[in-house]
């Protein structure tokens, strides 16, 4: 997602001074610390976590950077100014609970035990015993990894 967002600004007329250097890793390796954090003016998160989000606001909130926070939820997304002493933080103000799951996070990254009752009750029940002709699992994120390793 960082290599393919660089690419997309760097197509915006820009400065040829702009040099954006897309880091993929997890955000909570030892090398993205505060120091790392420090180096900015401003941070632009568009993580897939909750608990990723969390951390992104506590790290930017102990080193005074302010960070423009964004996520979806299935269709519908947020973006949110985040500055200490001068508004809510993402733990203080929270997105609300999502009522139903995205398809994409159901099948193929599940990371909570709801998200499993819902592949079970919105994907399984309904090829079991309502006759759905449905995948139960996404295969085109594990083509699409083989075709960039040729």
């Amino acid at each position: 997602k960082a290599e393919v967002a660089c690419e997309s600004v760097m197509d915006f007329p820009h400065d040829e001074s702009l040099h954006i250097n897309a880091q993929h890793g997890n955000i909570k390796e030892e090398r993205f610390g505060f120091d790392f954090f420090k180096q900015f003016n401003i941070v632009l998160n568009a993580l897939d976590n909750v608990d990723a989000r969390r951390h992104v606001n506590r790290v930017c909130l102990a080193t005074g950077v302010p960070l423009i926070e964004s996520g979806t939820q299935g269709y519908i997304g947020q973006v949110r100014a985040i500055v200490k002493g001068k508004s809510k933080c993402f733990e203080c103000d929270p997105p609300a609970p999502p009522k139903s799951y995205p398809v994409c996070t159901i099948r193929n990254h599940p990371d909570k035990p709801v998200h499993c009752i819902a592949w079970a009750k919105e994907l399984l029940f309904k090829k079991i015993f309502g006759g759905e002709d449905t995948d139960l699992v996404d295969t085109t994120e594990a083509q699409d990894k083989q075709e960039e390793a040729v």
